[in-house]
């Protein structure tokens, strides 16, 4: 009896070891082969941070090569895809993806978004949408979806779309400007179609949001004078001048030709002293008051005036060669040739440049729409 039962414990323990032996092996098998694997994920993801976009896709094929499991290394894959230009198939391999059993949530959440980034990409903005709506469901990426709405928005000139959304995502002071171009293009839209009195209405909800953004104040004053209501427009090239005096040059043509065909010219030069006092040395103004003391045969102002400019901007080479030319008429030679003198000296600088907020580019206007990154500014006077 002894025997049998010393042979039974014998089986028995040779049964543990055999199974241990098995966990042992296995274990050791998937570690060497999670160790292989998460090198090559390991290097791609350091390259991907590198920069180095061609070694981090070979080092990700490799991963998926090896565990067809890692669905990180193949979103990065498609997205690797999406950044070459190759949008169909970064299209394929995150749709094929979204045919895997067994994905948690999370994991197609994660997958949908950059099938999303890809439709945008591709300028496939509806398809983009429709997944990016599906999205904004999910409470942890409803943020990120939002703000992808309103880029499809803004990429595919969906203004109104984009002011509603924007409105929702934007609730700080720091981003009614952004409100305010929204509303801007929605109006312009409108303008291009000749709805001038839609126009218009989007055109003041854009200053209820910002009443500094000078772009609005004169596309009012010119759906007016589309119009023929040059009293209305008037009134507003004059709010613009109060309202926000160091951008109202881009209308000062436009504001005297239209108080002259109304007979009220005399109170440009009212204006300009106004705007003055908020602008001490603008240039532009200065240059205008100088015209207009020449029109009333004023010589004197008209020197003074241009006189501030060359003294405050001595690169202004158009004013200078006009004071120049004042000097000579009133007898006053010697000053026309130090003038003349100063302008040689000069090399001509750049004024009333603009700026992208997001990538600096560089215009002579206010730009809506940057034309260097696409995004939506507008451009900063620098």
């Amino acid at each position: 009896m002894e025997g049998i039962l010393t042979a039974y414990w014998w089986v028995i323990f040779l049964i543990v070891l055999a199974f241990l032996g098995f966990i042992f092996s296995f274990e050791k098998r998937k570690a060497w082969e999670s160790k292989q694997i998460s090198q090559n994920y390991i290097e791609g993801l350091k390259a991907m941070i590198e920069g180095d976009d061609q070694a981090a896709f070979v080092k990700l094929k490799q991963t998926v090569n090896e565990d067809s499991d890692n669905i990180d290394a193949y979103l990065r894959l498609g997205d690797l895809m999406r950044k070459k230009g190759q949008h169909q198939k970064a299209v394929q391999i995150h749709r094929q993806l979204l045919l895997r059993k067994h994905l948690d949530s999370g994991t197609i959440a994660l997958i949908w978004r950059s099938l999303a980034v890809d439709f945008i990409s591709a300028k496939k903005y509806n398809m983009a949408d429709e997944i990016l709506e599906k999205i904004a469901k999910e409470s942890g990426h409803k943020k990120w979806a939002k703000e992808k709405i309103l880029e499809v928005f803004e990429k595919s000139s969906q203004w109104e779309k984009a002011y509603e959304i924007g409105k929702d995502i934007f609730g700080a002071k720091d981003h009614q400007t952004r409100l305010a171009v929204y509303k801007h293009l929605s109006g312009s839209e409108l303008y291009k179609a000749g709805e001038f009195h839609k126009a218009r209405l989007a055109y003041k909800e854009s200053l209820h949001h910002d009443n500094k953004f000078a772009p609005s104040y004169i596309m009012i004053a010119d759906s007016y004078l589309a119009e023929g209501r040059k009293e209305e427009a008037a009134e507003f090239f004059k709010r613009l001048a109060e309202e926000v005096p160091n951008e109202a040059y881009q209308v000062f043509y436009k504001m005297e030709q239209t108080l002259f065909e109304l007979g009220q010219y005399p109170e440009v030069e009212t204006i300009y002293k106004k705007m003055l006092r908020e602008c001490p040395n603008d240039p532009d103004i200065l240059r205008s008051l100088a015209v207009i003391a020449e029109k009333k045969g004023d010589l004197n102002g008209a020197i003074d005036a241009l006189s501030q400019v060359v003294s405050a901007f001595p690169d202004d080479m158009a004013a200078a060669s006009r004071l120049a030319g004042m000097y000579i008429e009133s007898g006053q030679k010697q000053k026309a040739l130090r003038v003349l003198q100063n302008i040689f000296d000069q090399w001509p600088l750049k004024r009333h440049y603009y700026a992208c907020p997001y990538c600096h580019a560089e215009a002579t206007k206010i730009e809506m729409i940057c034309p260097s990154c696409s995004k939506v500014g507008p451009y900063r006077r620098l």
